[in-house]
Order: structure tokens, then C-alpha cells, then sequence
């Protein structure tokens, strides 16, 4: 949708290129009308323009001045000046201002569509200009860090980023890491703060920490830090080359260390830290489950005291591995709560369950604390379902086909099975009501946009209007109601005020210049258009029509 505002201080010329424009099928166009600069900085200030369309000379404000104004509100404006003098100093300011073109009232009609139809053509192209793409390009090199901050902590979290690809995104992001090489993790932690730094104060002690620690391993080990949480960091770590002896030099080196960059930012910047690192160098596959170790490790470490320096226990038994892969599998599947919630949030049945499905097999495949880990799961999952209740009011309504005094009490059920068959129940029952408040919402949508057209037929129905009415931007609206209805807005409307017109011309009382004005045209002439365009005759051929009917079927 591209919005074109025409600019003159005479009102016919303004009426008849609305009119013009208005029944243009080539460009999907929304158009506005303004008598005079003053007028067109107002609605300038109020809503975003693709293209004006303006006269040069007019009182007050000029077109020239006028497009300074523009230039500074909206910069990628492509702006079409009209004139009644052929001036070459006119022209001259134009094109040095950036207009888009300059035309002579007397060229036509068509010389006016093909100007506006350049400037469209040049807004779709000012998207690709070298420019842009230059700035996207710079804007990409300082946003790249923080890209691949986001990616490595998403991997380590166990989300969908498959390790296959590690490799290319490696180099797409520029990591100073190896994708082929083994890799070891330490978490830091900021015991506490103190309470005279600020929140900008603690970032840039983060950013100290992370300063010292690179200082001591640098020379020595391939090291990329991440900022997680707010007091926390998390290092990846790796030997300069992946021989045995160089592992275990490495490993000791980074162990060794701990307590002296600790000791370090305790003395230099008056913070106490404690650490948990890695026992071995693992493979990137492994990489998340040492980091839920080394989390949980740290956070078991909290009673203990302060300035701690743990590390990982890997016992290689097969009991142990496995017990350790499936607590790793069930924080991690546990981790997806958050997106569990935004599928149910956003009406995502099929993802929910598919994270729903992933929960319940663990549960139902546990053994030994088994019934630990199901209670887990259970109260974890009833948690996301009480707040989703909670924000959206849905208690009395889900009550109603549902027991929710079982929500709370594990025990109300009698296996896992029947817990989990409840909660299933429970999610459809959400995703049901969230349906039937859409589809409510989606049609108390569709009646207002209609009551508000056929209450307005003779004033401004124009998207931007119908949008600020029902609180949506106006090209949202279009693509909403289109999907909707199956019919665009713009139709709907061109067809509501033509049933109108149809009626007041059958019921006879009315003129046409006054039948024209009731469904909102400007000018009579438009309205002949419009109607002759759509039915194939004109107005008062269209009454002789139903006048002769009638009488024909009353003798």
C-alpha cells in the first residue's frame, strides 16, 4: 500500500486528481487530498507518505519550502511537483532538492500516472540501494558479536541450533573458536554486589572480569567469553592444538589459574568470584550437558560459601553417565518451558505438544527417582498452566469442563499416565478457548469495520481512518480483513457506498449531485466514474432502468 498526498491551493485540481487516482487500478494506492502546504505538513505529522504529488506556487508556504519540510520528516518521500510555468530555475531547485520530477499542468492526465508510477517504482528500488545495503552491512560487523553470543548460548541451553552446522556458523560469525576441536567450559559468578555500584557500574565490571580472566589464559588457551544472567559468565575454552599432551597441559593450566583470577578481580576490583569449570575437554555434542552440570555444580556450591572454585565430577561408570545424560535431557527439556508458554500464548497447538510429548516420555521412562523427576515435570507444567490462567482470567471458564483442585495436588491422580492424560486435557481445553476468543475477537473485528463504513459512507473512510477507528495500523487491517473475508477493505467499501447509491437513486427523491455527495465523493463527475466503472451504465441510466422495471411489474 503506497500513500500519495496531492498538494494545491486549488480545490478543483485537488478533487479531480483524487478522483483520478482513486480509480486507478495499476498501483494499490491510498490517497489523500491537502489545499495547502500548511494543511500537508499536518497530516505529514500525523502518518507516514510514499509520494507527493505538489504544486510550486502557492500562497504562503511554496512547494520548494514545503519540500524542505518533507525531506525532514519523512527523507525517503519521493516527491512530484506541478506547475503552470514552464521556469528553468524552478526546475533547477527541484532537482537539486531531490524531487523525483517536474511537470507542466497542461501534460495530461497520463504524464501524471507515469510520474507517480516512476516514484513507486523508485521507492521499491531505494530498498536495494548501494547505500543501504553498505550501512546493513557495517550495522551486521558491530551486531556480529552479540550474534554469536546469542547462538553459542542458545547451543550450550540445548536449543534447535544443530551442531552439523557449527562449522558454517562458526565462520559466518566470525567465532575465534574451532568447530573441530574439543572444548571446555567455565562458569563465573559474582557473589555479590556492592551496593554503591550502579547498573551501568556492574557491566562495566562484567567486562573487567572477563578482561583479567582473557589476560591469564590468552597466551596460553583459545578463550571466548559470554555474559549470561546478570552476575554470571560463561568461557569457552580450547588448547592450541587438539594433541593429548596439549589437552592435559591445557586442562591443568585453566584449573590452576581459577583461584588467581579470582584473587585478581578480588583485589583490583573489590569482587568476590567463584567458579565451576569442566573436567575434560568434551566435543561440542557434550558441550551443553557439562554446562548444566556446571550450573547445577555452582548452584549446590552456594551453601558452602564464597570465592568457591569447583570442579566438574565425572565418574565414567555406566550408572553414573547415564543417570548424569538424563538429568542433562530433563533440564534441558525443562529449559523449553518459556517457549512452551509462548506456543500456548500464541495458539501453537502442534508445537506445545510436541515439547508436551518430549516432557511426558521422560517422566513415563524414568527409573529410580523416577517419581522425583515426574513430580518435576508435573509441577513444572502446572505452574505454566496456572499463570497462563492467572493473565487470562480463564479459571471459571475452564472450571467448568475440568476439576482444577486436581491441578495442584499430584497425588489426586492415580499414575503418571492419568496425570498426564489430565494435563493434555487441560492444554486442549486452553487452546480450544483461545480459539473460540480468536474467532470472537476476529469477528467483533469484521462487524466493527462494517457498522463504522456504513454509518460514515459519505465522510473519510479511508484505511488510515478505518484503522485508527478499530485500533490497527492500516496495512495490517487490509491483509487482516483480506484473510478474513476474502474480500480487500478497500472493495468492501467501493461496494458498500455503490449499494447505497443504488438505493437513493431507486428510491427517486434525491439529484444525483446530492446522491453523490451522501456516499462520500467529492464531485459529481467522480461519482458518474465510479458508478459507470462498476455497473456499466451511468447514474441517471441506471434510474430510467429501475423506473421502467417497476412500472413494467406493477401493470
Amino acid at each position: 500500500m503506497i500513500r500519495l498526498l496531492i498538494v494545491d491551493n486549488e480545490r478543483w485540481i485537488v478533487r479531480n486528481l483524487l478522483d483520478l487516482f482513486g480509480h486507478w487500478d495499476k498501483l494499490e494506492l491510498e490517497v489523500y487530498g491537502a489545499y495547502s502546504a500548511a494543511e500537508a505538513l499536518e497530516q505529514l505529522g500525523k502518518m507516514k507518505f510514499d509520494i507527493v504529488l505538489s504544486d510550486i506556487r502557492m500562497p504562503g508556504m511554496d512547494g520548494l519550502e514545503l519540500q524542505q519540510e518533507i525531506r525532514r520528516h519523512w527523507p525517503w518521500c519521493k516527491i512530484i511537483f506541478l506547475s503552470g510555468y514552464n521556469e528553468f530555475d524552478y526546475i533547477q531547485q527541484v532537482m537539486r532538492g531531490g524531487g523525483v520530477d517536474y511537470l507542466l499542468k497542461t501534460e495530461g492526465e497520463e504524464a501524471i500516472l507515469h510520474a507517480v508510477e516512476q516514484a513507486a517504482a523508485q521507492l521499491d528500488a531505494a530498498v536495494e540501494a548501494e547505500a543501504l545495503i553498505g550501512r546493513a552491512h557495517r550495522q551486521l560487523q558491530l551486531a556480529r558479536p552479540l550474534l554469536l553470543g546469542d547462538y553459542l548460548l542458545e547451543l550450550m541451553q540445548g536449543g534447535s541450533a544443530p551442531v552439523s552446522q557449527l562449522a558454517h556458523k562458526f565462520q559466518e560469525l566470525e567465532c575465534p573458536l574451532d568447530a573441530g576441536r574439543s572444548v571446555l567450559l567455565a562458569i563465573g559468578r559474582v557473589d555479590d554486589w556492592r551496593d554503591e555500584l550502579s547498573v551501568a557500574d556492574r557491566e562495566l565490571m562484567l567486562y573487567a572480569i572477563r578482561n583479567i580472566a582473557e589476560e591469564y589464559w590468552l597466551p596460553s588457551v583459545r578463550c571466548l567469553s559470554l555474559r549470561y544472567e546478570k552476575n554470571k559468565l560463561l568461557w569457552l575454552l580450547q588448547p592450541m592444538t587438539d594433541a593429548p599432551e596439549d589437552r592435559a597441559r591445557a586442562l591443568r593450566f585453566i584449573h590452576g589459574t581459577l583461584e588467581t583470577i579470582s584473587q585478581s578481580c578480588k583485589r583490583l576490583l573489590k569482587l568476590r568470584l567463584s567458579f565451576s569449570a569442566g573436567a575434560a575437554f568434551v566435543l561440542w555434542a557434550e558441550a551443553p550437558r557439562q554446562f548444566s552440570t556446571l550450573k547445577a555444580l555452582l548452584g549446590r556450591g552456594l551453601g558452602l560459601g564464597k570465592e568457591l572454585v569447583l570442579i566438574e565430577e565425572r565418574k565414567e561408570t555406566g550408572d553414573t553417565l547415564e543417570a548424569e545424560l538424563r538429568n542433562h535431557e530433563v533440564n534441558s527439556q525443562l529449559g523449553k518451558l518459556g517457549a512452551m508458554a509462548a506456543y500456548l500464548d500464541n495458539g501453537q497447538q502442534e508445537h506445545f505438544f510436541l515439547e508436551f510429548g518430549k516432557l511426558a516420555a521422560l517422566a513415563s521412562s524414568s527409573r529410580g527417582t523416577g517419581n522425583r523427576l515426574k513430580l518435576e515435570i508435573y509441577y513444572s507444567l502446572m505452574c505454566l498452566f496456572l499463570s497462563y490462567m492467572n493473565r487470562w482470567e480463564l479459571h471459571e471458564v475452564i472450571g467448568e469442563s475440568i476439576d482444577l483442585d486436581k491441578l495442584t495436588r499430584y497425588e489426586a491422580h492415580l499414575s503418571w499416565e492419568s496425570a498426564e492424560d489430565y494435563l493434555s486435557e487441560l492444554a486442549l481445553q486452553l487452546f480450544g478457548q483461545k480459539q473460540d476468543d480468536q474467532v470472537y475477537r476476529e469477528h467483533d473485528l469484521i462487524s466493527r469495520v462494517r457498522l463504522y463504513v456504513e454509518h460514515h459512507l459519505a465522510g473519510d473512510l479511508s484505511l488510515t481512518r478505518i484503522g485508527d477507528v478499530v485500533g490497527y495500523n492500516p496495512y495490517y487491517l487490509t491483509r487482516l480483513y483480506k484473510r478474513l473475508t476474502g474480500q480487500s477493505l478497500a472493495d468492501y467499501v467501493s461496494s458498500s457506498r455503490l449499494a447505497e447509491a443504488r438505493k437513493l437513486l431507486e428510491g427517486g427523491s434525491l439529484i444525483v449531485q446530492d446522491i453523490s455527495k451522501a456516499v462520500g465523493f467529492m464531485t459529481e463527475q467522480s461519482f458518474y466514474r465510479f458508478f459507470k466503472k462498476e455497473t456499466g451504465i451511468t447514474p441517471q441510466e441506471y434510474r430510467e432502468s429501475y423506473t421502467l422495471s417497476k412500472s413494467d411489474n406493477q401493470k
